[in-house]
């Protein structure tokens, strides 16, 4: 499905908003709207940068915002609702503020905040309103790195359409909201489960005129695998056999594909190709599916998917397995 519209979930904190421009990178190209959106989660502290001011004129800039308030106390319900609503004013008035840069620039953006439950909220939002993509910061407090069950690691595991993840060392060439995507990588490994980054992947660099480089690494697992498959053929060269084998497939989807993408077949594993690829090309984005062949079938520190994510110095958009899609459409 074409992305035509990004969802951005925020959760206050000026870090957070750093996504903004590898989103509108990616949005004005391929004219996507964007909803900006704010889960208010009355049980943890107030979200920092929306503790404003009630005078317009003495709120802070997003980026540096006051020091956290205590979390409501669900004792006190007239204390409650009047806090409920303050905040989710305050979130409101956030988002506003993000949303009129993009206006600015040309870019359709709307903006919604409520009080909820920002894991389960994202999720139900974006299979609502047809999001082709859900863009999320690591740096975020819906973080990685906040350890299991923090909400960019369940709405990975969760979500029915394509996340984008910005990195903590995003290349600033790509952050730079008036630079354009140069590369989009797409991870294949062999599998038909693994091509459909294919379709995001062509979207995106057709629209921004970027080169679309089709890369498989044939080392690690992926080599370990053929040997074993071919560990009872005597007399042939399996590494040979399996490079040939590789060529032809590569060769097979860039002609599906059509021009102007290129392929390339890397010896090492899949991360230091990967990680390799993006790190040598100009503003490059990577993009992959949760599983493919490789048996990524769970978000774990290890799996392929999730060690690119924490390490890659560029913007990583993870496509969701047709397993994960249909369980979401089940669901």
């Amino acid at each position: 499905m074409p992305i035509s519209g990004i969802l951005v979930p925020l959760d206050g904190a000026g870090i957070a908003a750093s996504v903004l421009p590898t989103v509108a990178s990616l949005a004005r190209p391929i004219r996507a709207a964007v909803h900006l959106f704010a889960a208010v989660d009355l049980q943890k502290r107030e979200i920092p940068s929306l503790y404003y001011s009630d005078n317009a004129d003495d709120r802070p800039d997003p980026a540096t915002p006051p020091p956290d308030t205590a979390p409501l106390n669900p004792s006190n319900a007239r204390t409650s609702g009047t806090e409920v609503r303050r905040r989710v004013e305050r979130a409101r008035a956030y988002l506003a503020a993000l949303a009129t840069p993009l206006q600015a620039s040309g870019i359709e953006s709307s903006y919604k905040a409520h009080a909820g439950d920002p894991m389960t909220d994202i999720v139900k939002l974006a299979r609502r309103k047809h999001f082709g993509l859900i863009a999320l910061s690591p740096h975020s407090r819906y973080a990685i790195g906040r350890g299991l069950g923090s909400v960019t690691d369940r709405v990975l595991h969760s979500s029915p359409i394509p996340v984008l993840v910005t990195p903590p060392q995003a290349d600033p060439t790509l952050n730079a909201a008036d630079r354009a995507i140069q590369t989009v990588i797409v991870a294949l490994d062999g599998s038909r489960a693994a091509e459909a980054a294919l379709g995001p992947g062509s979207q995106i660099a057709e629209a921004s005129d970027a080169q679309l480089l089709l890369l498989r690494a044939i080392g690690g697992r992926a080599r370990e695998t053929a040997w074993g498959e071919g560990a009872e053929r005597v007399g042939r060269d399996i590494d040979a056999d399996f490079r040939g084998a590789t060529t032809r497939y590569m060769n097979d989807v860039a002609e599906r594909i059509g021009p102007p993408s290129s392929t390339a077949i890397g010896s090492e594993d899949e991360v230091s190709e990967i990680l390799g690829a993006s790190e040598s090309l100009p503003s490059s984005l990577i993009v992959m599916v949760a599983q493919g062949q490789s048996g990524i079938t769970k978000w774990r520190l290890g799996s392929i998917t999730d060690r690119i994510i924490r390490q890659s110095k560029r913007p990583v958009i993870v496509v969701p397995s047709a397993m994960q899609q249909r369980r979401q459409v089940a669901g």
